[in-house]
């Protein structure tokens, strides 16, 4: 990282951050350490990938952060985005919440879905012992170091222990010509004996300027717990998505991660999975489709720290134009998870032989009674398979269509949310069309056939709901 992009988020931008959000001194300093490392790291730690970093790396400096909040008009800001059926959503529109609710049912079981800053004020000591004990450390990624360091939004998301949840809650992010890159802290917590299921969804209208959004999300399933978390993202061209996202299971508890990911000229993420408790069981899920120039660096590890754990998970990617893609991974059992079983795969399919792509699994496993697996592949669209439709009547571009959507399938049939696994299959189509299709569209399409359930069709219009403004 160059000094001027390291001076463009110094300490004195740290401490005027943490002052405009009237953070406590403990936050102040974790702050401060984060940005020392920060500061200190470079872009790729693991010399296995240092030869990648030209081709996926960023520069931070072409970026701004401003301490404060934009003022935002809720209806006029969300009213393309929302059909107005939404519940348990929190709505944000660049880095400032402004919507956060939640159905009766829930609320009084104690569940809650609110900004970071919200529980940091109505539970300190809770949220200061998250901080402390960060999945995401600061010293394992520069990325997640500067996330660590400058966040200026965050979601807090806890289902309390024995509580089931038979739907999703939401979160949407929009943005909008941002005056300044929006810094994201995640917490999503189960507790004991609890379900939580969790859809991320992240939008922009289409800001010519360049604009960033950085995250970190922590998930944490308690003994017994079950997580299902999805994100989907769907940012314009001009926009740089950094994710690092981590995972810990507890005791017979179970987490599975979809990720869809269409927009945004270059993406960055980063998965771990802590399988920390015996019967644990994690699943990965990682979807993407490229075109144009654009660029998406994944790397997905699976940690087996406890025995009898099961971990699986996969990617798959289609590409076009001049994109190019990489996916990097590590299945590493330690000597004390005996029993434990692993499968990690990446597979992708070239479309033009200007797109690129390459695999880079790996095994680090420390003793013999384990099962662990690990396979790559990149090849161009099957001919065969295009010969075989086309002979029964399909034109060659509906037989690529075909090809794809089916390549993807196998992936796709194993996404546990099905708004997430439906919703995916409806935008992969719209890109494959040169549309940008979005969940709200597709329930405006159920709308106009009358195939809503009952639930949205008796619900309210979320723009006439009393909602949190600030």
């Amino acid at each position: 990282m160059s000094q001027t992009a390291v001076s463009s988020f110094d300490e004195d931008l740290v401490r005027s951050l943490s002052a405009s959000l009237e953070e406590p001194d403990w936050l102040t300093d974790s702050r401060l350490g984060a940005y020392k490392e920060f500061a200190a790291l470079p872009p790729e730690k693991n010399p296995l990938y240092t030869k990648y970093v030209s081709t996926f790396n960023f520069p931070l400096d072409q970026f701004k952060l401003t301490p404060g909040h934009a003022k935002i008009d809720f209806r006029a800001f969300f009213s393309d985005f929302l059909t107005g059926k939404e519940s348990d959503i929190i709505l944000q529109g660049n880095e400032t919440q402004v919507h956060a609710e939640l159905k009766d049912d829930l609320s009084s079981q104690g569940v809650n879905l609110m900004s970071f800053h919200e529980a940091l004020r109505n539970e300190e000591a809770k949220v200061r012992k998250l901080v402390e004990q960060r999945l995401v450390k600061s010293g394992s990624d520069k990325y997640a170091a500067f996330v660590n360091a400058f966040f200026n939004a965050g979601t807090f998301i806890r289902v309390p222990k024995g509580v089931t949840l038979d739907r999703p809650l939401r979160r949407m992010l929009l943005l909008d010509s941002p005056n300044t890159s929006v810094v994201e802290q995640n917490f999503v917590i189960a507790e004991e004996q609890s379900k939580l299921i969790f859809l991320e969804e992240l939008y922009s209208k289409g800001t010519p300027a360049p604009s960033l959004v950085a995250s970190t999300t922590e998930i944490l399933a308690r003994p017994g717990s079950h997580v299902d978390f999805s994100s989907i993202q769907l940012f314009d061209a001009s926009a740089t998505h950094v994710s690092n996202r981590a995972a810990q299971t507890a005791n017979d508890s179970k987490v599975t991660v979809s990720s869809l990911s269409l927009g945004g000229a270059v993406s960055r993420s980063r998965m771990n999975f802590y399988l920390d408790g015996r019967g644990s069981l994690a699943e990965g899920f990682e979807i993407f489709f490229t075109d144009a120039k654009q660029r998406y660096d994944f790397e997905t590890n699976l940690i087996h720290r406890s025995p009898d754990s099961t971990g699986f998970t996969q990617a798959r990617g289609v590409l076009k134009g001049e994109s190019q893609s990489i996916f990097k991974g590590m299945i590493k059992i330690v000597n004390a998870a005996k029993n434990s079983r692993s499968y990690l795969a990446h597979h992708a399919m070239l479309l033009e032989r200007t797109a690129k792509s390459d695999g880079v699994p790996s095994l680090e496993i420390e003793n013999n009674e384990v099962k662990a697996t690990h396979s790559a592949s990149v090849a161009q669209i099957d001919e065969e398979q295009l010969f075989y439709l086309e002979a029964r009547g399909l034109a060659y571009d509906e037989a690529r269509k075909m090809v794809v959507l089916g390549f993807f399938e196998p992936v796709l049939s194993r996404v546990p949310i099905e708004q997430t696994r439906e919703g995916a299959r409806f935008m992969i189509e719209g890109k494959w069309q040169g549309e940008k299709r979005r969940l709200v569209d597709r329930e405006a399409l159920l709308a106009a056939t009358g195939e809503l359930t009952p639930e949205v069709k008796e619900s309210e219009d979320i723009f006439e709901r009393h909602y949190k403004y600030r």
